[in-house]
């Protein structure tokens, strides 16, 4: 019986034994039959094999570079939003012209006359200067002869008339504050309004141009690591492919590495859209001299100045935000606004009470007017009894107060948030940035010490394959993050109510 179970057992063990002689029989001949290919049938053949016909960087010939705060000052100069923003100013001093024409002098001159049945039933002539003054009251002289049969007794005057001058004076409402001025004041209010309105439009555009600045650059420097990556690949590939006909590789090592090198020509490819793509982004920022959109050419690069680490303060920029940010200085005129309109309608409260007095002229002779104790005098008094169209526009101008206060806070509040939220950004990013600088260095180490191994034979197409696509990577990263870093220093000063556009034209 023991035998009988010994003889099983070695018929099993046989059994095994045969099957795997059997299994690498099979891996030996399959081994055979991919060595009998050539290296063209795998390879040659291969359209994407052919470098030359996909469009590279280096095709191209760098003419020349351009930095954001050239840009800058190609867009500050002829950008037509920049143009309209300059025009805002401009517009609001006319404001204030024509608010200053209430103080104007004025003539009136008025001549009537009636003629019926050959019958002169009067003439009636009167001229006027009036000058208003910032004081409230008016400067007046005038002229005034009457004649006709039916004249009224008081519009009689001597036959070569009467000269008159005076001056009407509010004792009550419009004395201290009335229309006129308060039509000035804010005036000028909205012409520091349109200064902020300015750089508010200022500023917006800059910071779309510096992201959009930025991203160009970073897809300029992911198309330099691709192409290296390519160079790279291009040159490993031949040497397998070389070292295969020597027997020193098998035919899936060549395989291996025209699979990684078709993958960053996918990726270059990529690249290069992506550069041609934020050019024409930024280019749609750049304008002539003439007013005709300028294109960036392909053969310009950008610039990394402006985007270097730097340290900010935050107490610092909070305090430039509180007091320099065009949308709280908007906020604040139109509350200064608001304010003036308020007292208008408090001193609109009061009785109107107006003194007129014109002491009359007589000429005695063509160059001489002698100045007698005749006058004219009135007192004109208007005083509603209800005031309620007086009483609801000071409420509604104090509600309106109260609603801009509110909005202020508010906006200052957020400010203040957008601000420290940039600078927490901003700090954090430049650590990732330094951080992953290391990290590709350290990549590029390893790189450097496989690339030695696998020259001795000591490693293999998919090990240095693998390092240096880590070390592409980190570069790559490392590009990205180089990139947030400089969009978010834009995001800071224009939180800060800030651009960068002085700064960077000083250095």
């Amino acid at each position: 019986m023991n035998h009988l179970n010994y003889f099983d057992a070695f018929k099993t063990k046989s059994f095994y034994i045969g099957c795997f002689l059997t299994f690498n029989l099979f891996l030996f001949f399959l081994s055979s039959n991919l060595k009998a290919q050539t290296p063209d049938s795998l390879i040659i053949q291969d359209p994407l094999l052919e470098i030359e016909t996909v469009p590279t960087l280096s095709g191209l010939t760098i003419e020349d570079t351009l930095s954001l705060a050239e840009v800058y000052e190609v867009i500050f100069e002829y950008h037509p939003l920049i143009q309209k923003a300059k025009l805002i100013p401009a517009l609001a001093i006319q404001d204030i012209r024509k608010a200053r024409g209430m103080f104007d002098p004025t003539i009136m001159g008025d001549w009537t006359e009636k003629q019926y049945k050959e019958t002169q039933y009067y003439q009636k002539i009167h001229t006027e200067i009036k000058i208003p003054t910032i004081l409230g009251f008016d400067i007046k002289a005038g002229y005034e002869n009457n004649s006709g049969v039916y004249l009224g007794n008081e519009s009689t005057v001597p036959e070569e008339g009467l000269f008159y001058a005076g001056i009407d004076i509010p004792l009550l409402r419009n004395l201290i504050f009335d229309e006129r001025r308060a039509t000035l004041r804010k005036a000028q209010v909205f012409a520091e309004m349109a200064e902020a309105e300015q750089r508010k439009e200022i500023n917006k555009l800059f910071f779309g141009v510096a992201k959009d600045y930025w991203e160009w650059y970073a897809a300029y420097q992911s198309l330099l690591v691709a192409e290296e990556g390519i160079e790279v690949a291009e040159f490993r590939f031949e040497g397998v492919k070389a070292a295969y006909e020597y027997g020193k590789y098998r035919a899936i090592d060549t395989t291996e590495a025209l699979m990684e090198l078709q993958k960053r020509k996918v990726e270059r490819l990529q690249a290069l859209v992506d550069f041609e793509k934020t050019r024409l982004a930024l280019s749609g920022h750049v304008w002539s001299e003439d007013g005709v959109a300028v294109f960036i050419k392909p053969t310009i690069a950008p610039s990394g100045r402006g985007g270097q680490i730097e340290n900010f303060d935050l107490q610092s920029m909070l305090t430039t935000a509180a007091e320099f940010h065009p949308e709280l200085l908007k906020q604040q005129f139109k509350l200064n606004a608001l304010k003036i309109d308020r007292r208008l309608y408090q001193f609109s409260l009061m009785p109107q009470l107006d003194l007129s007095y014109k002491p009359i002229l007589y000429p005695r002779k063509a160059d001489n007017l002698a100045l007698t104790e005749d006058y004219k005098f009135g007192l004109t008094l208007y005083a509603p009894l209800f005031l309620r169209k007086e009483r609801a526009s000071f409420n509604m101008a104090r509600i309106k107060i109260r609603q801009q206060e509110l909005d202020l806070n508010f906006t200052q509040r957020n400010i203040q948030i957008g601000v420290e939220q940039a600078y927490i950004q901003v700090n954090r990013l430049a650590q990732m940035v330094e951080l992953q600088r290391r990290n590709a260095a350290n990549a590029l180490v390893l790189r450097d010490g496989e690339q030695t191994l696998f020259e001795l034979g000591k490693s293999t197409v998919f090990l240095i394959n693998y390092r240096e696509r880590y070390y592409l990577d980190a570069k790559q990263k490392l590009i990205q993050l180089e990139m947030k870093y400089a969009k978010a220093k834009a995001e800071l000063m224009w939180n800060a109510g800030q651009n960068e556009f002085v700064d960077l034209r000083n250095d």
